[in-house]
């Protein structure tokens, strides 16, 4: 089950709905830049465009992750779902999708999607307690090296699609802690930075220590 943070599980979930289960649905066209602010437990479903969901505290923002075309996710009113590009959602209510599970393609999907939902979330609660900084960027780093798949010179790349300032808010730690952090791995010749959004990976093996 795919499990980055950067794009969840990946659903056929829209074209399994009738038009009458899609029409208990609140669909809505947004923008680039709206912000998404839920009342209460809702399901939003992303037919097109993509986003994020965060939390806010205090002017510190910590990111559980981007949602993109075909992804499930549950929304409260503890978290706010930030639109990065015009995208057509389709939201409804958590205690209205019990009729919608009569429906087994939905309900598969639905329930692959809380499953791929609650794994990450574990990854992110095991990372915030137990490891340190370092090792909450080389651990976003690995996850990120599985998702792209890439090599260049025999060394594993990693494209970063955003600022150090939003992998801080990746990784729940404030800039300039992630700033060293990164830093420090650069220093120590376990990652190399060739470009500001291009990395290789020198010491796979030392970076995944990191994370132990």
């Amino acid at each position: 089950m795919k499990r980055s943070r950067l794009g969840l599980l990946e659903t056929n979930v829209v074209s399994s709905l009738s038009n009458d289960e899609i029409a208990k649905f609140n669909r809505r066209v947004l923008t680039k830049g709206s912000t998404v602010y839920a009342e209460g437990i809702s399901v939003a479903i992303f037919k097109s465009g993509s986003g994020k969901l965060a939390f806010f505290e205090d002017g510190e923002e910590f990111i559980l992750y981007n949602l993109q075309k075909d992804n499930i996710t549950i929304l409260s009113d503890a978290c706010a779902l930030e639109i990065l590009e015009d995208s057509e959602i389709y939201f409804i209510d958590v205690r209205d999708v019990g009729e919608l599970l009569k429906n087994e393609r939905f309900a598969k999907a639905y329930a692959d999607s809380l499953a791929n939902i609650a794994l990450l979330q574990h990854q992110i609660i095991k990372s915030i307690l137990f490891e340190s900084a370092k090792g909450r960027i080389a651990n976003f780093l690995i996850e990120l090296a599985a998702e792209q798949n890439l090599t260049q010179n025999g060394y594993k790349y990693v494209f970063l699609p955003f600022s150090l300032k939003v992998l801080s808010s990746f990784v729940g730690l404030k800039r300039q802690s992630a700033s060293t952090a990164f830093n420090e791995l650069i220093k120590e010749d376990v990652i190399r930075r060739i470009t500001p959004h291009e990395i290789l990976i020198i010491d796979f093996e030392k970076l995944q220590k990191y994370t132990n």
